[in-house]
């Protein structure tokens, strides 16, 4: 008798964890430029601190998994050169055609460079190339990122180029999107972007599909004077409705890190417009923590 409640009470859940999986929805839409009714493509489209999110393909489409519980949830839209959107998800659901008007466009700071400014030549972040100690993508959807806190050394400092110690080679190309963001007062990152232009890059952009992705960042002309967190986002590639091949992809996607004593430990965000989180050993080994092999070249 015993046994038998048990296998009740099991398959009682077992029935729940799937009925739980079957409320879940998926909404199709399109993002346009409300200006000239163009596909605004890579559009973050999420609940903001919530673990639903998505990001548009090249075209504006896009896909956002949601349950009954979301529906009165607030979706957040944002692109680089738009104002962001704030929509009810039911409203959303109601018209999934949106669109994204032009943000004002803010003229670019005026400096005079000193004699001498801008001489100097180094790499700031880490940058190991290991295959033994490495990091994973938390993954979970488009939109997933991961970073490093870059410090300054001297303010202002032009940022040249950034580099991503990424162990992928699978023949999948993925897109990912860089980002550099804006820390708060405490630290934190921010969801404030510190460039001006979505800087997209591919795996498959490096030779014979393998070693560190580089990233030339000379025509931003990113002159900065505090420090900002780096980050890698995946934003298409793969397929992320399969869950066996997000199981490949989470197996794939590692990067090159280094064990120490370091100040800040990576940031994690595993779907678009998610909460920030940080990368944890577990058990830390003696106050160590990871440091992924992320960094820029700068002139200061």
């Amino acid at each position: 008798m015993a046994v038998t409640n048990l296998l009740k009470t099991v398959g009682f859940f077992l029935l729940m964890a799937f009925g739980s999986v079957a409320r879940a929805q998926t909404l199709t839409g399109t993002v346009t430029e409300a200006s000239t009714n163009q596909p605004v493509p890579y559009v973050n489209i999420g609940i903001p601190g919530k673990s639903v999110g998505t990001v548009a393909d090249e075209h504006g489409h896009y896909e956002l998994t949601y349950t009954a519980a979301n529906l009165t949830d607030t979706v957040r839209l944002s692109s680089i050169g738009f104002e962001p959107r704030r929509v009810l998800l039911r409203e959303l659901l109601a018209r999934p055609a949106t669109a994204l008007a032009p943000a004002a466009v803010a003229l670019a700071d005026v400096r005079v460079q000193a004699p001498g400014l801008f001489k100097r030549r180094l790499t700031l972040g880490n940058t190991s190339n290991s295959e033994v100690i490495i990091a994973g993508m938390a993954v979970e959807g488009h939109g997933a990122e991961v970073g490093v806190i870059i410090n300054l050394r001297h303010q202002p400092t032009k940022v040249q180029q950034a580099r991503f110690n990424l162990l992928y080679q699978d023949s999948t190309d993925l897109t990912f999107r860089v980002n550099l963001y804006r820390l708060l007062p405490d630290g934190q990152p921010s969801n404030e972007k510190l460039n001006r232009r979505d800087i997209i890059v591919h795996s498959s952009s490096r030779p014979n599909n393998a070693g560190p992705l580089v990233v030339d960042l000379t025509a931003d002309n990113l002159v900065l004077d505090e420090d900002f967190l780096l980050t890698l986002e995946w934003v298409a590639g793969g397929n992320m409705a399969k869950t066996q091949k997000m199981h490949e992809l989470r197996k794939n996607v590692y990067f090159s890190a280094a064990l120490g004593y370091f100040s800040k430990p990576p940031y994690i965000r595993k779907t678009s417009q998610g909460a920030w989180e940080t990368m944890s050993l577990g058990a830390r080994l003696a106050g160590m923590q990871f440091k992924i092999g992320f960094n820029v070249t700068a002139l200061d």
